[in-house]
């Protein structure tokens, strides 16, 4: 029997396939909950990693150098995915967007919307993990992991972060013009 070689590319593969599949289990509405969570996430783990660095780091002479880094990279993905699962389970506003008629539309706005959730996240962490920062407008590929020159794959998904940023926003813009307006 032939050894299975993990690699970075598959984890994000898995990843990819797990957000999707989980946004066919909660829905539309909900995928785009998560969405909107997520942009809110981002800016909440930049505004709170920039603060700790810039007021904690300094202070803490264990915190310096390479182990401050880690803290804060660590910082930010915790703050990251605490704030997606905060808004998404107890967040106080709703996503209603009316359904489909057809089945097929339904599972292609789906599918969709999964993988674009699927490619936020993950760029989003990849950009953490590389110690980028959106708000400041960073991304220093490679400085503190070797996840950059390891992985093509993920090479490409950090060098366009800012498609993976922007396009499920875009997305959402895009869906509500063929939404009716309400009165």
């Amino acid at each position: 029997m032939e050894n299975i070689r993990l690699s970075w590319d598959l984890f994000v593969l898995v990843f990819f396939s797990v957000v999707i599949a989980y946004s066919f289990i909660v829905g539309r509405n909900q995928t785009i909950k998560i969405i909107i969570a997520s942009y809110m996430a981002i800016l909440s783990a930049d505004g709170l990693g920039n603060l700790f660095e810039k007021y904690i780091l300094p202070s803490a002479p264990t915190l310096q150098g390479d182990n401050g880094i880690q803290a804060l990279v660590l910082m930010k993905i915790f703050v990251y995915v605490l704030v997606i699962v905060l808004l998404a389970i107890r967040g106080g506003f709703r996503v209603d967007i009316l359904p489909e008629n057809s089945a097929v539309t339904r599972i292609l706005a789906n599918l969709s919307f999964g993988f674009l959730n699927a490619g936020l996240m993950v760029s989003t962490l990849l950009v953490y993990l590389t110690g980028g920062s959106f708000v400041m407008g960073t991304v220093q590929a490679g400085l503190h992991t070797n996840l950059y020159s390891e992985s093509q794959f993920i090479k490409a998904i950090v060098d366009h972060y800012d498609i993976w940023f922007s396009l499920p926003a875009v997305s959402l813009v895009l869906v509500s013009f063929f939404q009716p307006v309400e009165e």
